[in-house]
């Protein structure tokens, strides 16, 4: 496992789109200890040696973009072996024709978006961005202990929605890197030390293929993606966007609940290539309320399905 030397991160604060494939192993991460003091005020023993923080934690960009007009939105997936109670990321890019500003936004994947307290209760983690000189100061924490499931799978973490420059064309490729990169894990609790393994860094950026087409002055996406619903939680309306290319066949939009029945259909039929949202108010076929607790939306076509979790909070 590739070691990095990174400062540890002692905080306070308490089927689906295409896979960035991360190759994470539950190893151990390694860095070099740069606390002076342990929490209790005493010297610390292991200062400047290089110790095990907790099990491997990895980031990486999705390929493919999701566009909107003149925004443009990159996906960032992780694979945590062991809980994480919360993020601290510097982004940089390539590309001078793509610019945070005013239009800029950060919306919270699955990963952040279902997370608990130690007790397995439903918590919220607050997550903020900052556009400071020329990189994206991203940062997650919670007061309530919060922190991901640590189950090992691939999902997504976070978009990060980025402006067009009027009259520019969208590369083809963009190169991202993380000047800092922090996963507070949970496993030496009380303290959070960081335990992220793998992502893209100055020495070894990430190349993104942005996988859309330029038509006229519209910009076709060239490959499925299912996006996230927002809000989520929610209660009791929210909206579901996925990306649609070119000969996509017959697709279907539809709501299940945790025991797979089917609850709704919101699309059946055929889409030109486009980017859609539909918005589902929380009812079944028959037009009736539904309950509280977690429900799938499911985008399927003759060669493409996927899946997301989205909770209904009355």
């Amino acid at each position: 496992m590739k070691k990095v030397l990174i400062t540890l991160f002692i905080a306070s604060f308490s089927m689906t789109t295409v896979f960035a494939d991360i190759d994470c192993p539950a190893d151990s991460s390694y860095h070099i200890d740069t606390r002076t003091m342990l929490p209790d005020g005493s010297p610390n023993p292991t200062w400047n040696q290089e110790i095990s923080t907790g099990l491997c934690g990895c980031i990486a960009f999705t390929e493919g973009t999701s566009i909107s007009g003149n925004l443009v939105t990159f996906t960032i997936r992780i694979v945590d072996n062991e809980p994480i109670r919360g993020l601290e990321f510097d982004v940089y890019h390539d590309s001078d024709v793509l610019i945070y500003g005013e239009n800029g936004s950060i919306a919270k994947g699955d990963k952040l978006n279902n997370v608990t307290d130690p007790d397995g209760n439903p918590r919220t983690m607050t997550l903020l961005a900052n556009e400071i000189d020329d990189y994206l100061k991203i940062m997650a924490y919670s007061t309530s202990q919060a922190r991901t499931a640590g189950d090992s799978l691939e999902g997504d973490l976070m978009s990060i929605t980025y402006e067009l420059i009027d009259g520019a064309t969208l590369p083809e490729n963009v190169t991202f890197h993380f000047g800092l990169c922090n996963l507070p894990g949970t496993s030496a609790d009380p303290e959070l030390l960081n335990v992220v393994c793998a992502y893209p860094s100055l020495e070894n950026p990430q190349v993104v293929t942005t996988g859309a087409l330029g038509v006229g002055d519209e910009l076709i996406p060239n490959q499925f993606a299912l996006h996230q619903n927002y809000p989520n939680p929610f209660n009791p309306v929210t909206q579901i966007k996925f990306d649609v290319p070119e000969n996509s066949g017959i697709l279907s939009l539809s709501i299940y609940n945790v025991l797979g029945q089917k609850v709704s259909t919101l699309m059946s039929g055929h889409l030109n290539a486009g980017q859609y949202s539909f918005e589902w108010n929380a009812t079944d076929m028959s037009g009736q309320s539904v309950a509280s607790g977690i429900y799938f939306y499911e985008l399927k076509s003759p060669n493409f399905t996927a899946r997301k979790k989205m909770l209904l909070l009355r």
